[in-house]
This record gives C-alpha cells, structure tokens and sequence, in this order.
C-alpha cells in the first residue's frame, strides 16, 4: 500500500480516469467491484467524479460532455509535469499530437491530452490542489499501467525522452519493455499481437485486489465481460476485463509473501 500526500515525482504516473457514457452506471459498476464512494463535482467542471477509497482519491469519471466530440470509452493515463506548456510542447516535437491544449482547471491544477506517435492517447496533469491518485497498490487502486502499441520499439523511445526514463527490455517472447526512473519501475510498453484482431493503441490500468476470481464474478454479476482466463504469472494472478460500457482493465492479485 503506498499512501501519496504530495504532487508526483516528474514523469511518472500520477492520475487515472475514465471516459465513460453513463457516469452514473459507471459509478454503480465501479462501486460494486472496488467498494468506491464518490464526490462529484459541479456543473462548472461538467460533473466529473472523484472515486475515494475511504478518504483518499483513487480516480475519476467523466462523461461525454454537451456539444463536445465524444470520446473514446476508455481508461486514461496522466503523467506528473511542472512545467505543462513546455512539455506538451516537447511531446509534439517528439512526434505526438497535442489533442487538447493545456487547460486550467480551477484551483485544482492542470491539464493536457495528447496521442503519442503510434496512436495511443495519454495526459499530463500538472498539480495544484489535486495532487493525483492519493492511494496506489491497495484493493480497489490502480497497481501498474501498461501501453499497448502497434509499434513498441516506437512507443518505448517516444517515452524514454518524453519522461526521462530508461527501458529495460523483459526477458522471454513478448516484446515488452519496462520504463523505470534509476530502479523505480513507472510502466510497461507492450506490442500489439496482429492475432488479437482490431485492437487500438491504448493504455490500460491494472486494478490490485484481494480476490482476482471473486472480483471477476462481481464484474460479471453486474454486466462486465472477463477477457479470456485467469491466469497466473509471477506479479500475481490476474484477468482482462470489460466494464458494461466497453472499458478495458485489467485486474491483478499480487502474489502472497
């Protein structure tokens, strides 16, 4: 369990949410399988959900909003910044594309949206009041954060420079790199295997839990998809999963001591 009363490290993950268009079927799914209570902002933030686990920030919820384009139903990944403007710009000159410009939001901090160069969506949250997720590595919070990309070799050297970060390459047959600050392990960059089928450049949260194959059952009983088995491997026993709306996570019980 990793408790974080303070803005993110440069670089690293900071902050999750979910595009979604049914917030309120969101926050009921949600609720049933991570035990998440929530506050929800006002109007002037277009309604955007806190997910808590207690009192501690975990992620939020946001749906399609009046008059805009509607978005993807996906999890998002933001990446810790001091300086947003500078490193939008240095993420474009690296080969992204900036989807959304910085963009205050309140006394709580900022934000921005790009796509990297092999498809795949990610943000950078710069903090003010909102320091990012307050619990990490406990049931019901975000534990690891894995791209998949059409072009790993691609993705891995777009992030190395974007985050100051190095990658060590992961023994065995997937293509897999692991991005790390020193000895501090940040994400994974996965390629996409041709035999998954249409499968678009995303990056995807893994969940910790106390039970994978109880928390299966509950995404099932309340209208979510498992994605093929539950499988064992040496980080823990885990599962791909859908939520009702078309979201993909993916959830992990670490293995005991």
């Amino acid at each position: 369990m990793t408790t974080h009363l303070h803005a993110k490290p440069v670089g690293t993950p900071t902050w999750i949410d979910l595009m979604t268009p049914d917030t309120d079927a969101a926050r009921k799914f949600y609720h049933a399988v991570f035990g998440w209570d929530y506050d929800i902002g006002g109007p002037e933030y277009g309604g955007y959900t806190t997910a808590r686990l207690g009192t501690r920030m975990t992620a939020g919820l946001m749906g399609n909003q009046p008059g805009a384009s509607p978005m993807p139903t996906a999890w998002g990944l933001y990446f810790a910044t001091d300086n947003i403007e500078a490193d939008v710009t240095r993420a474009v000159k690296l080969g992204a594309k900036a989807l959304y410009p910085p963009m205050v939001v309140g006394e709580f901090g900022s934000m921005a949206t790009c796509e990297d160069p092999t498809g795949a969506t990610f943000s950078f949250w710069q903090a003010g009041q909102h320091v990012g997720s307050q619990v990490t590595d406990e049931p019901g919070s975000a534990a690891w954060y894995e791209l998949y990309s059409p072009d790993a070799k691609q993705a891995r050297d777009f992030y190395t420079v974007l985050l100051g970060a190095t990658a060590d390459p992961m023994p065995g047959g997937l293509e897999y790199y692991v991005l790390k600050h020193g000895e501090r392990e940040l994400c994974g960059i996965m390629q996409i295997d041709p035999a998954w089928g249409e499968f678009h450049p995303q990056w995807i949260t893994y969940f910790a839990v106390a039970n994978a194959d109880e928390t299966v059952a509950t995404i099932i009983k309340h209208g979510g998809k498992v994605m093929g088995n539950i499988d064992d491997s040496p980080f823990g026993r885990l599962a791909a999963v859908m939520d009702p709306s078309g979201a993909t996570f993916k959830v992990i019980q670490p293995p005991t001591a």
